[in-house]
């Protein structure tokens, strides 16, 4: 068997052998970790140096680091040294803990003793001793000496639960809108309200616009009759009397109702012209009216045609339609009729 194997069993063996603390105390605070007093000064350096590293690993670290033997001189610690003593010289580094100990030649083997001093209350909180063989502290395997060691002190680390994959919830059903009852196209029996609507409000558009056309052809520039009949009397103004009171200026340009109901004595210029250019003016207004009406009338119109043809389905063709239902027929070449239909199930 060779010798890492050896080390490594005879490693395991310990560990099954001397007990370990199950559960030990919480550590919190800052925290030193002394180098190791020995009989073998670099073993002891190499298993202070890992230990500082797991220790810290587990959140017992941060402090300054000193070796016992500095430490029991600096403050004149009797031997063995006192936890009071050393609980002086934690409080002097500013650490909450401490750990010391050490290294001791035990046959082909090595005895390591730990210490976990509480600096606050001045007593040790954990004490390990355990053996290992010398192989146990060379470079390959003095950091899993260091591990262990530290389980012992500390206990054994918490591991989290393995929890399973996190079922992801169902999704809902999303609500479906609600389907109109309301459908569109032709269909028998329609309501009287709605043709008499629809009769209505398109008769009163085609008259309103009607009349408005014919209002605006009478009026209009320059060909409508009554516009030309108050042009026709202005020119008479000049040749039908010798007064010369009563001539309307109508030439280009000229505002020829303007001119007519121009102040003249107890009257105006031409009563005659005037009250033509008041007829226009009328017809024109109302020619506005009737337009007004007519628009109305059209939108009344278009929404009655649209309740032509819009109705509540009745049950039997929703129950139709939602099968998807359909007939045709259709000529052949050979002179006869070729029938089909469908519907879902």
């Amino acid at each position: 068997m060779s010798s890492s194997k050896a080390a490594l069993s005879l490693a395991l063996a310990l560990s099954l052998s001397l007990p370990a603390t199950a559960a030990a105390a919480p550590v919190s605070g800052k925290g030193s970790v002394l180098t190791l007093e020995g009989d073998d000064a670099a073993k002891a350096a190499a298993l202070t140096k890992a230990l500082q590293t797991e220790f810290a690993a587990r959140g017992v670290g941060g402090g300054r680091d000193m070796s016992l033997s500095e430490l029991k001189m600096t403050m004149g610690c009797d031997e063995p040294p006192s936890p009071k003593c050393l609980a002086d010289g934690g409080r002097t580094l500013g650490v909450d803990n401490m750990v010391y100990g050490t290294l001791a030649k035990s046959g082909s083997g090595f005895v390591v003793q730990l210490n976990l001093l509480d600096v606050a209350g001045a007593n040790v909180k954990e004490a390990v001793t355990a053996e290992y063989p010398a192989s146990a502290f060379e470079a390959g395997q003095v950091q899993a000496t260091a591990k262990d060691l530290v389980g012992r002190v500390l206990g054994a680390e918490k591991t989290e639960e393995p929890t399973g994959p996190i079922a992801e919830p169902e999704p809902q059903p999303q609500p479906q809108p609600e389907k109109s009852k309301l459908v569109w196209g032709r269909y028998k029996d329609q309501p009287t309200w709605k043709k008499a609507g629809l009769a209505a409000s398109a008769s009163v558009a085609v008259l309103a616009f009607g009349a408005s056309l014919g209002l605006f052809m009478a009026w209009r520039k320059p060909n409508g009759p009554v516009f030309k009949k108050m042009l026709q009397m202005a020119q008479d103004s000049y040749t039908m009397n010798d007064n010369p009171d009563d001539n309307v200026r109508y030439g280009e340009g000229e505002d020829i109702c303007a001119n007519a109901r121009a102040p003249l004595g107890n009257g105006v210029t031409n009563a005659g012209v005037a009250n033509q250019c008041t007829r226009g003016e009328q017809m024109a207004k109302a020619t506005t009216g009737l337009l007004v009406v007519g628009g109305i009338a059209l939108a009344s119109t278009i929404a009655f045609t649209t309740l032509m043809f819009v109705h509540r389905e009745s049950p039997t063709m929703a129950k139709l339609r939602k099968r998807g239902f359909n007939f045709g027929a259709a000529p052949t070449f050979t002179g006869g009729v070729m029938v089909g239909g469908g519907m879902n199930f």
